[in-house]
């Protein structure tokens, strides 16, 4: 949440709060006080968002403290991710940036991460030549042969992820030894197991199940859920492995949080 000085010089609080001084008598540090008093002030907007905050001897000033305790204050307010620092320019009021917001794979990363809650179920395992996507995304010509292996992951005892998986088939590559693991999708998708690739890409769309797809993760057909596309590159940056998993967002549920989070 970078904030662009060139966005925010011009931006001055609407209505600064008035001086006052901290209470010397209370048993609250002089620098929690200022920190709550600017901390209420941004809360009412006196200011407001992306706007620059007085310096750190403006704000001694103006509360009769130390310049050191006014940046111990700042200093708080920094660590709540209330405000940034940037150099050369002034302390700014955070904003919330939605544009910035994204979405990870945390639910089926913590899925992945136990091992011994999980059962995978070889389907299918074979060597066939690819279909129209296969060879658009891997790259080959129409008739090589390629290893497809389709997986259902069960979680506890429920299916939990469909996957299918494609491959050049080469039996001198360590990728087909990837793909027919058991563990690959531990391997490929979280920081444990094994993997024979440099890089990957992910992409998330929806999709509907079919009978079969359906019948296999419990849900009616027709069902939409997700469809996380896998193109995996070997160490030579060539498309080596592609695929998809579907998993109902119930199961994997997509959560951004924007804004400041007391953990």
């Amino acid at each position: 949440m970078t904030i662009d000085p060139r966005d925010t010089l011009t931006r001055a609080p609407t209505a600064p709060p008035p001086s006052q001084r901290v209470d010397k008598a209370s048993h609250l540090p002089a620098y929690v006080q200022l920190a709550q008093t600017v901390r209420q002030s941004i809360a009412d907007e006196s200011y407001p968002s992306g706007s620059r905050l007085p310096s750190e001897s403006a704000l001694a000033k103006s509360f009769g403290v130390s310049v050191m305790t006014a940046r111990q204050a700042v200093s708080v307010l920094a660590e709540e991710g209330l405000v940034e620092r940037v150099q050369g320019s002034g302390t700014f009021v955070r904003r919330v940036q939605m544009a910035r917001s994204h979405f990870t794979l945390e639910a089926l990363y913590e899925v992945l991460a136990r091992p011994e809650e999980l059962e995978v179920k070889i389907l299918k395992a074979g060597v066939e030549e690819p279909g129209h996507a296969v060879i658009e995304q891997l790259r080959v010509q129409p008739g090589t042969p390629t290893i497809v292996v389709e997986r259902l992951l069960l979680h506890r005892g429920r299916p939990f992820v469909f996957q299918v998986a494609i491959s050049r088939f080469d039996p001198r590559s360590p990728i087909v030894e990837t793909m027919l693991d058991s563990a690959v999708l531990t391997g490929l998708l979280s920081d444990q197991g094994r993997s024979s690739f440099k890089k990957g890409e992910l992409q998330l769309l929806p999709t509907a199940l079919d009978a079969r797809e359906a019948n296999l993760l419990g849900e009616p057909p027709g069902a939409i859920v997700f469809r996380l596309e896998h193109l995996f590159f070997d160490f030579s940056d060539r498309p080596a492995a592609f695929g998809w998993l579907l998993i109902s967002p119930r199961r994997m549920p997509l959560i951004s949080r924007v804004g400041v989070w007391d953990e």
